[in-house]
């Protein structure tokens, strides 16, 4: 189910940041409440939309609060621990019953009613992903995350899953073209998410069976052209579920795959890949100095940039891979069949090439340039971990160290004096 698989999609985002060694010793020692914000606290609010996260320690004490996007004192968490408490509670002794330490589960997810508002509380262990860090199994810190279930949850489940009429049910009563998922817990239903079930044929039927019971009485013209109007109405309906499927899929300026279909490719990538171990390769690009272009030239301009821009990536890729627009001015590039990592340096160098190269607009030559963070899978590197996160956390590194050049995630992570592996580029060289 849609609904399922979105909710489900919010433990997967938090396991792709608690599982890792930074992860751990920040928690365990460090606790450096600017690196949270960076990437267990502010950073999930502000890219997956979770409300609330807490960081505890090994004695599930609060070390670290996010409360709607701001940081605030970690005491914040004793007003949530009565509700949130269980579900820590039940991570740890899933993870106690475990046979071994590989078959101990590392994330559970619990509905649950928090301040009188219907929420999903997910709560992971934060663990080594190379396997160096020694911890006591079910003594682990806990990541805790709560991503309310009313509001702007249900607004983005209208507009990602093009469902009608999304809303929240205290009981189980709802009407006759209505479906429902139920959010259970221990304690049995939390409530309901409700949405309207779609049927234009039936709502056309309904609409027109009076007209044609006045048109049997013998007026076969009318009857003639009611039918023909019915099956113009069909088709212009086929025609928008056809316009809704491709803006649902498609970025509007460029024509390119949006996020969504990025986000759908690369999770069959990665199924694909635990059975074939052919690798592939997720590039993550940020325009430089395009916010110049829009305060200069206009957002017209700026507009015509990104198409162009979209154009230049199309050229350059294989016909199986996906460029896609994730918005404003951040594009990604799935490079489906990846031999080496010689082919992905120069994809890279090829696109920072092709960029550099002045863009046409309003009779003016236009000079930006392009930062990529990459991320290639393979049987060296632990799957568990999200590519998108390693690709992110790359493209971030190459921003701060003067743009316009490339940085490929490396075996062990990122690591200035070991694995740290920069283009030509990142140095100033190009």
């Amino acid at each position: 189910m849609r609904q399922s698989r979105s909710l489900s999609g919010h433990t997967k985002n938090q396991q792709s940041s608690t599982t890792w060694d930074d992860a751990v010793t920040q928690a365990l020692s460090s606790r450096d409440p600017d690196w949270f914000d960076a990437n267990l606290g502010i950073w999930m609010h502000d890219y997956y939309g979770i409300d609330r996260t807490f960081v505890l320690d090994d004695a599930d004490r609060s070390i670290y609060a996010m409360l709607d996007g701001q940081r605030a004192d970690p005491a914040a968490y004793f007003t949530q621990a009565s509700v949130v408490e269980p579900a820590v509670a039940e991570l740890r002794q899933r993870r106690r019953q475990a046979a071994a330490a590989e078959d101990a589960p590392t994330a559970i997810r619990q509905y649950v009613l928090l301040e009188n508002r219907p929420a999903v509380v997910s709560v992971a262990a934060i663990v080594s992903d190379t396997g160096t860090i020694a911890q006591p199994l079910a003594k682990e810190p806990a990541h805790v995350a709560v991503k309310f279930l009313d509001g702007g949850f249900l607004t983005k489940l209208n507009r990602d899953f093009l469902i009608d009429d999304a809303r929240f049910s205290w009981t189980n009563g709802f009407g006759r073209h209505e479906a429902a998922f139920p959010l259970t817990s221990d304690g049995g239903a939390v409530g309901y998410l409700v949405w309207s079930v779609q049927q234009p044929g039936t709502k056309i039927l309904d609409q027109m069976t009076p007209i044609l019971r006045l048109a049997a009485a013998g007026i076969l013209l009318l009857a003639g052209g009611l039918l023909l109007w019915i099956h113009q109405t069909t088709r212009r309906l086929a025609a928008s579920q056809e316009q809704i499927e491709y803006m649902a899929h498609h970025d509007m300026l460029t024509g390119l795959a949006n996020r969504f279909s990025f986000q759908t490719q690369l999770d069959e990538r990665m199924r694909e890949f635990k059975h074939t171990k052919r690798g592939f390769a997720v590039l993550y690009l940020d325009l430089d100095e395009f916010k110049a272009v829009n305060d200069t030239l206009g957002h017209q301009a700026g507009d015509e940039v990104i198409r162009q821009v979209g154009l230049r990536l199309l050229a350059l890729v294989q016909e199986d891979d996906m460029v896609a627009r994730l918005g404003g001015d951040e594009f990604a590039v799935l490079r489906n069949h990846v031999r080496d990592r010689i082919e992905i340096e120069g994809l890279s160098r090829g696109i920072i090439e092709t960029i550099r190269t002045p863009f046409k607009v309003e009779h003016q030559e236009v000079f930006i340039g392009v930062s990529i963070g990459v991320a290639i899978a393979s049987t060296e590197l632990p799957m568990q971990l999200d590519l998108v996160r390693r690709a992110d956390v790359a493209l971030y590194r190459v921003k701060n160290s003067g743009r316009n050049g490339y940085l490929i995630f490396g075996e062990w992570g990122l690591d200035l004096d070991r694995n740290e592996t920069y283009s030509e580029a990142s140095q100033g060289l190009l």
